[in-house]
C-alpha cells in the first residue's frame, strides 16, 4: 500500500515483538497470573526470579533488533511505546480493587494495547514510504485498531465459555476494572443488590462469584452492548483511515481483519459464548 520491500521489516517487526513479549511476561509477575495464552505462565511455572531475568532478556533482544535497522526515529517509537505500555500497567495496579471513570479506563486502554498497535503502525509507515504523513496516518490507524483490541479482549475475559483453557472472569476476580463492569456499575438500570454483589467480587470477596450471574448482570445493564459499540466505534475510526488510500491486497487485508475481530460479537450478542469457542 505504502511501497517499500516486506524483507526490510524484519529487524523493526522483530524488536517490537520482542518487546512486547518482554512486557507480558513482567505484567504476568505483577498481576499473578498463572496462564497466558491458555498454557502456563512463565511466572507460574518456573517462579519470580526466572521470569524477571526473561522478561529482561527479551527487552535486550528488542533492542538488539532495533539498533540493525539503523533507523533511530523506529528506536525513538520503540522506546516510547515501552514506556507507555509500562504507566499503563501501572495506572492499572493503581486502580485495582477500584472504580475509575470510562475516560480514564479508555485513556489506560490506550497505553496498555493501543500504544503498541500505534508504533506497529507507524513501524509500517516507516518501512514503507518513510513519508510523515504516511508514519502518522497508519500510527493512528494502529491506535484505534489497538484500542478496539482491549475491548474485545474485555469482552472475551467475560463471556469465555466454562470449560476452555482460560477461565473466564480473570479480570474481575483479580480486581483488574473493565470497561464491561465500569459501564455495569455505572448503569442507572442496575439492581442495587446485583451492584453490591459484582462490587463484592471485584474487591476480592469471591464467595459470590458466579459466572451466569455476571454475565447477566452485564447483559442487563447494557454493559455487553456498550462495550461492543464502544469497540465498533474505534475500529469504524481505524477503517476510515484506510479510505485514503488505493484499493490493493494489503488495504484488503487491513479491513478484513478489522471485521475478523468485530463481526463475531456484532452480529449476534445472544449466541456469543458459542461464537468464543469457535474464535479460540
Amino acid at each position: 500500500m505504502l511501497g517499500g520491500d516486506y524483507r526490510d521489516t524484519r529487524d523493526m517487526f522483530l524488536a517490537l515483538e520482542w518487546i512486547h513479549n518482554a512486557t507480558l511476561v513482567h505484567d504476568d509477575i505483577i498481576d499473578e497470573d498463572m496462564f497466558r495464552r491458555g498454557a502456563p505462565s512463565l511466572f507460574y511455572e518456573h517462579g519470580v526470579k526466572k521470569a524477571v531475568l526473561t522478561g529482561d532478556a527479551l527487552l535486550s533482544m528488542g533492542l538488539m533488533h532495533a539498533s540493525k535497522t539503523g533507523k533511530p526515529e523506529l528506536v525513538g517509537w520503540l522506546a516510547e511505546t515501552a514506556l507507555k505500555m509500562v504507566q499503563g500497567i501501572t495506572l492499572q495496579n493503581r486502580y485495582k480493587h477500584k472504580m475509575m471513570s470510562i475516560e480514564e479506563y479508555l485513556h489506560m486502554n490506550y497505553l496498555k494495547s493501543g500504544s503498541l498497535f500505534e508504533a506497529a503502525g507507524a513501524l509500517g509507515g516507516i518501512a514503507g514510504s518513510n513519508n510523515p504523513e504516511d508514519i502518522g496516518n497508519f500510527a493512528q490507524f494502529g491506535k484505534y485498531f489497538g484500542n478496539a483490541y482491549q475491548i474485545r479482549d474485555d469482552i472475551i475475559d467475560a463471556f469465555t465459555p466454562n470449560g476452555s483453557d482460560n477461565s473466564p472472569n480473570n479480570d474481575l476476580l483479580n480486581g483488574d476494572p473493565s470497561l464491561l463492569l465500569l459501564y455495569a456499575v455505572n448503569s442507572e438500570s442496575i439492581d442495587e443488590d446485583d451492584k453490591i454483589r459484582i462490587l463484592s467480587v471485584y474487591n476480592g470477596d469471591t464467595k459470590d462469584f458466579d459466572v451466569e450471574f455476571i454475565r447477566r448482570v452485564y447483559e442487563e445493564t447494557g454493559a455487553l452492548q456498550k462495550s461492543v459499540e464502544k469497540m465498533e466505534e474505534y475500529a469504524l475510526l481505524a477503517g476510515g483511515i484506510l479510505k485514503n488510500y488505493p484499493d490493493c491486497d494489503a488495504k484488503e487485508a487491513l479491513l478484513e481483519l478489522l471485521d475478523q475481530y468485530n463481526h463475531d460479537f456484532s452480529n449476534n450478542l445472544d449466541t456469543l459464548s458459542v461464537e468464543l469457542i469457535e474464535i479460540q
